[in-house]
């Protein structure tokens, strides 16, 4: 079984992704510098996960403190902002620190320190059991969708299905978002095999999807990110899915790189393509996807593979981590609570209240 973290003892392990499949590293820290070190190298990736990631490293920040209580309200304040500064653009992290805050809130004035620090443990906690929970009720609220809306396609075959980077158990600590739904439909007889795009330039798709379904024993195969469009042309894919890191409130998504690109071939050639994510994954004070804050990493991850040169020192880049999805190419959000088609603006205004 997969075991992408886990907090115990004060320690948190995590799985290094950055060196799957040929290694399988597991890290274990105390510091939570060395935390929010891991979330910004994309050591810990996936939304969900870096959620979870989240919680447990203000409880790691919580465990270095040995200050007075009047100084802690400083100290609160500058490690939920080192935590936040990680990675700007998935929500799921903001959702984690927002519930840490909010203990912090109603309990500072009377609690003691130590109880104080519990209940935020509990709560990071929480936030990774409800994560668990998340996935298992997307896995099957997918399902229902794909019965219904690909009804005509499934009784005369099973289906194919592509997705992009990993929405599995390394992304959420779960079954997974978007891969949680492929893996239950494959227990359900609704798939045939899984088309997994490679995700460049960190190769997330090749590497850690590609894995994880070897783990499952799903037949699959890898492809090339600009490859989907012609496979759809050939009639080989028969619907997409994948996760996201922010979902505005009209239904405009954010996701991996090269995900919009998957979503319009997939609208060109009339084939369903579905998000699957966590209700805390939508951002109902963004109002579309213009408004959604796009992470620019570091130029190096496409000039060089894994440490190896392929391009100049000098090559000019633009490596942004997400696209933005306009929800007019999206035929259904899946959810924790359920799945949604069509007029996002009131639906997802509706999960959140």
């Amino acid at each position: 079984m997969i075991d992408a973290i886990s907090f115990t003892n004060g320690t948190l392990r995590y799985l290094d992704q950055r060196f799957l499949p040929l290694q399988e590293n597991y890290v274990e820290t105390r510091s939570h510098s060395e935390a929010i070190d891991a979330i910004k190298t994309l050591a810990v990736r996936g939304a969900p996960l870096i959620g979870v990631a989240a919680g447990y490293t203000v409880i790691l920040g919580l465990q270095s403190y040995n200050g007075t209580k009047e100084e802690f309200p400083a100290y609160f304040d500058n490690l939920i902002a080192d935590v936040e500064a990680s990675r700007p653009t998935a929500v799921n992290l903001f959702f984690a620190t927002a519930r840490m805050k909010e203990v912090y809130d109603r309990h500072f004035e009377q609690d003691s320190l130590d109880t104080l620090f519990n209940r935020m443990r509990d709560t990071a906690t929480g936030i990774h059991d409800d994560e668990i929970a998340n996935c298992d009720a997307m896995a099957r609220h997918g399902v229902e969708l794909i019965r219904r809306d690909l009804s005509d396609s499934l009784a005369k075959r099973k289906l194919t299905v592509l997705t992009h980077c990993n929405t599995g158990t390394l992304a959420t600590g779960g079954s997974g978002t978007a891969l949680g739904v492929i893996k239950h439909a494959w227990k359900e007889g609704l798939i045939e095999k899984v088309i997994t795009a490679e995700s460049r330039p960190l190769l997330q798709g090749l590497r850690l999807t590609a894995w994880e379904l070897e783990q499952e024993n799903i037949p699959f195969y890898s492809i090339s990110d600009s490859s989907s469009a012609f496979l759809m042309q050939k009639g080989m894919i028969d619907f997409g899915i994948v996760g996201a890191d922010r979902i505005a409130a009209n239904g405009d998504t954010a996701n991996k790189i090269g995900t919009c690109a998957h979503a319009i071939s997939a609208h060109y050639h009339k084939i369903p393509f579905y998000i699957a994510a966590p209700v805390s994954t939508i951002d109902i004070t963004i109002r579309n996807g213009d408004e959604i804050p796009i992470e620019e990493r570091n130029a190096d991850e496409l000039r060089t593979i894994f440490g190896t040169q392929v391009a100049t020192p000098t090559t000019p880049v633009i490596n942004y981590a997400f696209d933005v999805t306009p929800n007019r190419f999206i035929r259904g959000i899946v959810t924790d609570k359920k799945a949604v088609v069509g007029d996002y603006d009131q639906q997802l205004k509706q999960l959140i209240d």
